[in-house]
């Protein structure tokens, strides 16, 4: 395992245990739901993360086209932005937990202690990097709210 520090945040992980546990899954978590919201998260997920957190997850292991859960927070009336969450898992620990986000731009991350119902592939030492942005509307279809 190896240790990595991210703001006052500080992780062990396995990369190659990471990356063997995402060619297990077929698809993301937005790809499995199928929601208006999860679809419009899904046509963009290539434009939706900075090159930067790309890299980050590629550092982890982390495929960016699988995430674990991706969540809709809202939009103001009339707006085509959507606040978004979510969160990809790895294998590690989140040794100190810390409380800052780390922003790039509209983009925001930090490393979380494991989420609900990891995929198996991960094995029983799971964490997960929680992520929240801006993702313009895209599809012909308008979501309820």
């Amino acid at each position: 395992m190896e240790e990595l520090r991210l703001g006052d945040q500080l992780v062990r992980f396995n990369r190659e245990a990471t990356a063997a546990a995402y060619r297990e899954l077929p698809f993301g978590g937005a790809d499995r739901c199928k929601c208006v919201y999860c679809r419009n998260f899904a046509a963009q997920r290539a434009t939706v993360f900075p090159q930067g957190f790309r890299a980050f997850l590629d550092q982890l292991g982390v495929d960016p086209d699988k995430e674990g859960e991706v969540y809709d927070m809202g939009g103001t009336d009339g707006s085509r932005i959507r606040l978004t969450g979510g969160w990809f898992y790895f294998v590690g620990e989140l040794i100190e937990k810390g409380e800052s986000l780390i922003p790039a731009g509209d983009f925001q991350y930090r490393f979380q202690p494991s989420f609900p119902q990891p995929p198996a592939s991960f094995g029983k030492q799971v964490a997960a990097i929680e992520f929240f942005t801006q993702v313009p509307w895209v599809l012909d279809e308008h979501p309820a709210g």
